[in-house]
Order: C-alpha cells, then sequence, then structure tokens
C-alpha cells in the first residue's frame, strides 16, 4: 500500500501528462521523466523488445529514454547488447516466461556478490549506475514486452520498498505507456534476427548518433560501424539513414493507412 499522500501525488503525476499535447512517444517520456522526479532516480531508459528463450540481450525496436548523457548511452546500450550480458537479465528473462507484469530492484533479481562482481562493473565503473529497478509488461505470448527501468548513479542509496511500489503502479496501471504500434511488433523479428553489435549499432542509429559516435560508444572503428550500416539497410531492405527511421516510425507502408 502507498499513503494517500503518495497515491494523490501519483494521480496527479498522470492526470497532468495524459493532458499534453504531442506524440505518445513525448508523452511517454514526460511521464517517465516526472516519475523519474518523483522517487528521486537519476535516469530512466523504456524499451520495446522481442526477446528469445535462448538469449538474454533483447531484440529493440523503440528506445526511449533520460538523464543519461551521450557517453553515457552510448555504455549502456553496448552493455546491453555484449556476449556477457548484465548481470540481472538471465533472472529477469526468467521471471517474463511466468509473469505477465512484475516490478524487481537488482537485489530482488541477483546477490549482493553478483552485482558487485566482475560481471557487472560495466554497469559501474563505465556507465556509472549502481541502484536499479525494473517494470515489465509481458505484451504477446512470442517474447515481446515493454520494460522500463529507473537508475540512481554510483554511491546513492538503495530504492524503497515505497519507490518501488510508487514504480509498480504507474508501470501497471497506466496502459498508453506500453501501448505497441502493429508494425514495430512485426518489426521486432526482424531486429532479433541481427547479431548483438549490429543491434546496438542499430539501437544508436535510431536514437540520432553520427557515425564517430556510434564508433566511440562501441569501441570500434568507423569504418566497421559503416560496414554493419550498410548491412542493417540490406536487412531492412532501405537506401538510407533517413529511410530506416522512416520504416521505424511509420513502418513500411503496407498497412495502408
Amino acid at each position: 500500500m502507498v499513503s494517500e499522500t503518495d497515491a494523490r501525488a501519483l494521480v496527479r503525476l498522470v492526470a497532468d501528462v495524459a493532458g499534453f499535447t504531442g506524440s505518445l512517444q513525448t508523452k511517454k517520456s514526460q511521464l517517465m521523466t516526472e516519475l523519474a522526479k518523483l522517487i528521486d532516480a537519476d535516469a530512466w531508459a523504456w524499451i520495446l523488445s522481442r526477446a528469445e528463450r535462448n538469449r538474454d540481450s533483447p531484440s529493440v525496436v523503440e528506445f526511449l529514454h533520460g538523464g543519461m548523457d551521450e557517453r553515457e548511452f552510448g555504455a549502456y546500450v553496448a552493455m546491453m547488447q555484449d556476449s556477457q550480458t548484465p548481470v540481472e537479465y538471465a533472472a529477469l528473462n526468467r521471471l517474463r516466461l511466468t509473469e505477465s507484469r512484475f516490478t524487481r530492484s537488482w537485489d530482488q533479481l541477483v546477490t549482493e556478490t553478483e552485482w558487485y562482481g566482475a560481471g557487472n562493473r560495466r554497469l559501474l565503473d563505465q556507465v556509472g549506475f549502481e541502484q536499479v529497478m525494473y517494470s515489465v509488461k509481458v505484451l504477446d505470448n512470442d517474447g515481446l514486452f515493454s520494460g522500463i527501468s529507473m537508475k540512481r548513479r554510483v554511491g546513492r542509496p538503495r530504492f524503497s520498498p515505497r519507490e518501488r511500489r510508487m514504480f509498480h503502479i504507474v508501470c501497471g496501471e497506466v496502459d498508453w505507456l506500453h501501448t505497441c504500434d502493429e508494425s514495430l511488433a512485426s518489426m521486432a523479428y526482424q531486429v532479433r534476427a541481427l547479431a548483438p553489435r549490429q543491434r546496438a549499432v542499430l539501437t544508436l542509429m535510431l536514437d540520432g548518433n553520427r557515425v564517430k559516435d556510434i564508433a566511440s560508444a562501441l569501441g570500434i572503428q568507423p569504418s566497421t560501424v559503416s560496414t554493419y550500416t550498410k548491412e542493417i539497410h540490406r536487412h531492412f531492405a532501405v537506401n538510407s539513414r533517413v529511410e530506416l527511421i522512416h520504416r521505424f516510425r511509420s513502418g513500411d507502408g503496407g498497412d495502408l493507412c
């Protein structure tokens, strides 16, 4: 249970954001930004992804975020698609197979030894976050899910049960937060077919990063990024970055809308 004061704050938050004009992406970003302030989080991320049972790294088709600069976001995307995925991903995927909606902080997913061990140093040392909690809603029976994370920087206290409950309520009760365009849900299968490094390049491209910025974030040569870009264009049957971004924003036109 949350207090009456917290309940009023949540109702006011959702009502205020629901009244905003603009795209659904703008509303989602505004809601997460204001919720982060309410629960004292430093950063947030929202993904739409289609996962596979035998692979922990997500196949992201839409990614919104706030509170991370370009370097942090690049390091975060690279970490998500690394061959050694974050230590909590396996536990999150197991929950996703049995629960349709759940919220967990890191200490409910892995041990303290695992969290602060060698396998999680990239999050702590390179990305710069220590406290993380997730809220996930499963959208179909073939791995499609909406996932949201709230983060605090290194040295900050853990999220409290009260803050976790407030996070869970908003993410669970605001249906439009998880609204998924049918074309994106379909394209998630195509993203899932990409190699992890290609998926990382795709995510950074869709976020507006240039070739040299992507290369810096992933620790590879710009020529390698260009090669991956050509492969991604070929995979999605497009001829340019502009066409690729339009494809993810508007679909392939096959629905005649």
